[in-house]
């Protein structure tokens, strides 16, 4: 069974004009239709019926329409008694945190302190040492006349 160009056409754009219109949320009574996941396993199945079978076009307008009407999964709800909690978590926590930023603030000035004194102590040591030798000397092709043309060995 196949659609005639116009059927396709019109059934894309019923489908597309729900996607604009009724999916942001979705009715209620789709959104309850496709609240268990074996509903929403026969709702892609049919839809892969169709796009083998009917139409690929109404198929994948039908599988946008079905993934924007899928109920979310997230089940976290907060009730005031919950956002009350955490308002009296965080103010018992403030003062901790305020005593944690004021030892970590003198903990990063003392190791600044001491990386200073360390960078101090290397540059001392470092105008003990006496600079290195190069570690190799071109050695160079002397001509019959004593110029030096090329230099022996590989540039690199």
């Amino acid at each position: 069974m196949h659609f005639s160009k116009n059927l396709q056409y019109a059934v894309s754009g019923v489908l597309a004009l729900y996607i604009v219109f009724f999916t942001r949320p979705a009715p209620q009574m789709v959104v309850n239709m496709l609240s268990s996941p074996i509903a929403q396993l026969a709702a892609l199945a049919a839809i892969v019926y169709v796009g083998a079978s009917v139409s690929l076009l109404v198929a994948l307008v039908a599988a946008v329409a079905l993934v924007l009407s899928i109920p979310s999964r997230e089940y976290m709800t907060l009730k005031k008694n919950d956002e009350e909690e955490k308002k009296a978590e965080e103010e018992k926590k403030k003062p901790v945190a305020d005593a944690a930023k004021q030892v970590g603030t003198a903990a990063l000035s003392g190791a600044a302190a001491e990386a200073s004194n360390m960078l101090a102590n290397l540059s001392d040591k470092a105008k003990d040492t006496p600079a290195p030798m190069p570690a190799a000397h071109p050695v160079a092709n002397v001509s019959s006349d004593g110029k030096e043309p090329f230099l022996s060995g590989a540039p690199f």
